[in-house]
């Protein structure tokens, strides 16, 4: 075989096996740690709904893609067999809510937690549906 075919076909296993490497590394990574993220704002939940609703536009360039502390009651928690944790903070007399997906890290730590307590919430903001929605949340408080 020529010089040449073998350094082709080296390289190419080569290129193969740091593909490779990549794609597991990517396919098996964790999220970050929320709890190790810098806050970019504090805001209570009833303020946050009300930017959201008033410009949604202006509120996602604010808020999307940031980690935030909501400030709120709960409303409702909803525990799928230990698997989803959603707890939802506002106001009752509100149709929209803040949806706080918790971080499944964190749910022993949690307890029951029991719907009118006050909360801090830390999480990542993904944008507004009929609730505000923060994904990877911890309890600040």
């Amino acid at each position: 075989m020529p010089s040449a075919k073998k350094n082709l076909i080296m390289a190419i296993l080569i290129i193969v096996v740091i593909a490779i490497g990549y794609f597991s590394r990517e396919y098996f990574r964790k999220p970050t740690d929320v709890l190790s993220l810098k806050t970019s704002t504090t805001i209570d939940a009833t303020a946050l709904i009300q930017e959201f609703r008033n410009d949604e536009e202006i509120a996602n360039a604010k808020y999307l893609g940031k980690t935030i502390e909501v400030r709120g009651r709960i409303l409702e928690v909803f525990n799928e067999a230990d698997t989803m944790l959603n707890i939802f903070l506002g106001d009752s007399s509100r149709l929209n809510k803040v949806s706080c997906l918790m971080d499944v890290r964190y749910f022993k730590k949690y307890g029951r937690l029991m719907p009118g307590s006050l909360q801090i919430i830390k999480g990542v903001c993904t944008g507004f549906l009929m609730d505000v929605e923060l994904n990877r949340c911890i309890i600040i408080k």
